[in-house]
């Protein structure tokens, strides 16, 4: 089975000629189907073409000939004469569900689904036309319209563990978590051994909030599968949410050894083991918050308590004679787009950068920003030519370590009496630096980020810490910040 896709499956009914021909087209045919048989495709093709021409009507051999151009990739071919079958048969279900599969295979899904629709028009018991029924409507983004093809499908036949494999798979993005459970179970049922069986039911689980069942649910996948890379990694997420770091690592570890995702199990690694690099790898942040971005905001504002921007934007606004209005702002890891909205109301112009595709697009929907670009911050920095009297970066630099690099960038970007504006995540215990915690963020002393700003030409204008997320219940501690240049000094 197929984790993101569904199977497509054929009948192999073989189609009888109700039609007489020349018995030269006929002795032609013949020829051509044995050649067929033999794999000797040219020829074949040629005798088919053959039969064809000295009877138009043929259509075993219309209809081979399409089979064997499908089978060399000639998927439009096959299209054209699948077509030229159905025209002489209509009423045929094997000819109408293969063309369907091909329309299906030149991305025609529409025409696909007309196909499928026939078929079992044709022949109400054609289990294989309802199944790729449900697949089409799945490809087209249309989950529910495929569950009611993958039920048909299964009733038609209860014992194809695909079926409910890809029932599941449409019930769960369509957010029917329950049902998805009941249908992975029916396909486990039928095949025991299959782990992305247990794989996929191990994500319905943690989606329900069964992480007890998942991580069971993981463990059997990697017993049957020892080199499945993506059962490591969502075992991993689990063990640590329960604090199972030593179970934790060797998941990490593992991944390392199969090359899955290897430079985000390092980063993972290196933060269980005390290790502390410079700054999270750009792939781990764009795949972490790729993930988050369809239920981002909901589980950052209600469930963590966030409220970041806000508090940044009162930190601005309470420095004594500074500036209340800007009119080019920077959203530096823009996300979802909520320093977007926080800061819309004292900003004219707004650009916003983040290595999340996914995040921008659900920023763009908002329509608060005049620019977004999907970009790793430094590299957007470093580049850029226009500068920006407010600077943005709300939850940014707790994935950085090591910030002089950035800093050098900023002193580029920010307009004479600008003002920069972030939050970091506080040292644990006291010392200097940054340390990289096991969350595999980074927590910066206060000494640190003077030190940074004094030596690229910056003062802390004002400054308070404050409690800036939930994680597992417990706050986090941390701490806001408002840059300007020493004496109104800046390299622009």
């Amino acid at each position: 089975m197929n984790t993101d896709s569904c199977h497509v499956q054929t009948t192999g009914q073989v189609v009888s000629n109700f039609r007489p021909c020349p018995s030269r087209a006929d002795e032609f045919f013949h020829l051509a189907l044995d050649l067929h048989r033999q794999e000797v495709a040219d020829s074949a093709i040629s005798l088919y073409l053959q039969a064809i021409s000295l009877c138009p009507e043929h259509v075993d051999a219309c209809f081979y000939l399409a089979l064997l151009y499908r089978a060399t990739g000639a998927l439009a071919e096959a299209a054209f004469w699948f077509g030229r079958a159905h025209i002489l048969l209509p009423d045929e279900a094997a000819i109408a569900y293969e063309l369907g599969l091909v329309r299906y295979s030149l991305g025609q899904q529409q025409m696909a689904i007309e196909h499928f629709h026939k078929v079992l028009a044709l022949d109400d018991t054609h289990w294989q036309a309802a199944y790729n029924l449900g697949a089409v409507h799945l490809a087209q983004g249309k989950p529910h319209e495929a569950i009611i093809a993958y039920h048909r499908a299964a009733q038609l036949n209860p014992q194809d563990s695909d079926i409910h494999f890809n029932l599941g798979l449409a019930c769960k993005r369509a957010g029917r978590l329950e049902e998805a459970r009941q249908s992975y179970l029916c396909a486990m049922e039928i095949a025991p051994d299959d782990a992305e069986v247990h794989y996929n039911l191990a994500l319905v689980y943690k989606g329900l909030g069964s992480k007890d069942e998942a991580i069971t649910s993981l463990e059997i996948a990697i017993g049957l599968r020892p080199e499945y890379g993506a059962a490591y990694g969502n075992l991993g997420v689990l063990y640590l949410d329960q604090n199972r770091v030593a179970e934790a690592i060797t998941c990490y570890q593992r991944l390392i050894e199969l090359d899955h995702n290897a430079v985000s199990a390092r980063h993972i690694l290196a933060s269980l083991t005390g290790e502390t690099t410079t700054v999270a790898p750009s792939s781990y942040i764009a795949e972490l918050f790729d993930s988050f971005s369809a239920h981002f905001e909901e589980r950052l504002l209600v469930d963590l308590e966030y409220r970041t921007p806000w508090e940044l934007k009162s930190l601005l606004l309470a420095e004594h004679d500074g500036p209340s209005r800007f009119t080019r702002l920077l959203d530096l890891g823009c996300g979802t787009g909520l320093v977007g909205q926080v800061f819309q109301e004292i900003s004219t112009w707004r650009a916003g950068v983040d290595l999340s595709a996914k995040m921008v697009e659900v920023a763009a929907a908002k329509k608060v920003y005049d620019e977004l670009m999907v970009v790793e911050i430094v590299t957007f920095l470093e580049q850029e030519q226009e500068s920006f009297d407010l600077i943005v970066a709300a939850d940014v630099l707790i994935y950085v370590g090591e910030l002089d690099r950035i800093f050098a960038a900023l002193v580029r970007r920010l307009a004479k009496d600008g003002r920069i504006l972030f939050s970091t995540e506080q040292m644990q215990m006291a010392g200097q630096g940054y340390q990289l915690r096991q969350s595999g963020r980074y927590a910066h002393a206060f000494s640190y980020i003077e030190t940074v700003a004094a030596r690229h030409g910056f003062q802390i204008l004002n400054h308070h810490s404050a409690d800036i997320r939930k994680e597992k219940g417990e706050w986090i501690a941390g701490d806001l910040y408002l840059l300007g240049f020493k004496d109104n000094v800046c390299n622009c």
